[in-house]
């Protein structure tokens, strides 16, 4: 199976424990995790995956096609979760994929 082909849940949290635990808990049911310690550093995943096409954003080759999930820290140090959130309401990508807090 390709990458692109298998939904990828994002875990948002500046807790090792909580990341570790909770993609521990995603590969058990064999679904795929990637781990962000902060807002930034998810952002910062996110633009350096979409591309401007002049037609709106697309994703770059190595996006994962399937709808995947966001799970969401509400607080952290530096940007929030919910400051993350209002910023992925805007770009559309909450629209895409479901959030969960």
């Amino acid at each position: 199976m390709n990458f692109t082909d298998t939904p990828t849940v994002f875990i948002v949290d500046d807790d090792a424990s909580v990341r570790e635990g909770m993609a521990w808990l995603l590969r058990t049911r064999r679904l795929l995790s990637e781990t962000f310690e902060s807002a930034e550093s998810f952002l910062s995943m996110l633009q350096s995956n979409f591309q401007d096409t002049g037609n709106g954003p697309s994703v770059g080759q190595h996006w994962p096609q399937q709808a995947a999930c966001i799970l969401l820290d509400v607080r952290m140090p530096g940007m929030s979760g919910l400051a993350l959130f209002e910023q992925l309401l805007s770009s559309g990508v909450a629209q895409a994929w479901p959030v969960i807090f």
